[in-house]
């Protein structure tokens, strides 16, 4: 996947130089650190920036990568017609080049990811499967409104069951 074209850029890997915590937990040998000072201004703003948006009408002024967070409905969608929350998710108001992979690689780094089936009568449209509907309702709320391509708003609703 080196140099591989990921959102208009090249992809760069590189192998970690310590544990990351997730691991260290796993393998028993986590030790809680000290966070840094960039770490520590991170989070204030993000508290600010948190307030700020709380305090506009419906979450007004909220951007997920350049565009509004607000879902993309294909057709007349109302409440009643949506499905109940579950592990799987239909994501919708996908470029038709979008691949499997691209996918997988975007909600892999979201926990529980299991994998990405895409239909090939359908282009645009593709499931994600998660372990639970917890981690399938966390990859969902964050990635809403993601474009993999400018004019694409990714859709992102519960899979009817």
């Amino acid at each position: 996947m080196q140099n591989f074209p990921f959102h208009d850029k090249l992809m760069r890997i590189q192998y970690t130089k310590t544990k990351s915590d997730f691991i260290a937990k796993n393998d028993g040998s986590f030790v809680p650190r000290e966070k840094k000072k960039q770490d520590q201004k991170a989070e204030r703003k993000r508290r600010t920036e948190e307030a700020q948006q709380s305090a506009m009408p419906n979450g007004a002024g909220s951007l997920s990568n350049g565009g509004p967070k607000a879902p993309f409905h294909h057709g007349n969608v109302n409440a009643q017609e949506q499905a109940a929350p579950n592990n799987i998710l239909f994501v919708q108001n996908l470029p038709h080049e979008t691949t499997s992979m691209m996918l997988q690689l975007l909600f892999e780094q979201y926990p529980g990811f299991r994998e990405v089936r895409m239909l090939e009568a359908k282009p645009g449209i593709a499931f994600v499967e998660y372990e639970d509907e917890q981690q399938s309702c966390t990859a969902m709320q964050n990635l809403q409104g993601f474009k993999i391509a400018p004019q694409y708003p990714m859709a992102i609703t519960f899979a009817k069951k």
